[in-house]
């Protein structure tokens, strides 16, 4: 995943359409606290961790190590700005 657009459209995305869901009340509070925490802790470091594969940064078997706190941090310009 090296396309900038297509990484932005794949983390904010999902995060729209819970936020919508919550509005509209199609999902309770404790729903939304819970898929909230899923795609933060699950979708967004998977998906991070897919786009410094993508980019030759770490390797497969490293994503899992984009929970670990400032980890994302240690390579933000990677993920956020090229």
């Amino acid at each position: 995943m090296k396309n900038l657009f297509t990484y932005y459209l794949l983390i904010i995305a999902p995060l729209v359409i819970l936020i919508w869901l919550n509005q509209a009340d199609l999902v309770s509070g404790w729903w939304f606290i819970g898929l909230f925490l899923l795609y933060a802790l699950v979708y967004h470091t998977y998906i991070d961790g897919k786009r410094l594969v993508g980019k030759d940064i770490i390797e497969k078997k490293e994503i899992w190590k984009m929970i670990i706190p400032g980890s994302r941090l240690a390579h933000f310009q990677e993920l956020y700005l090229r």
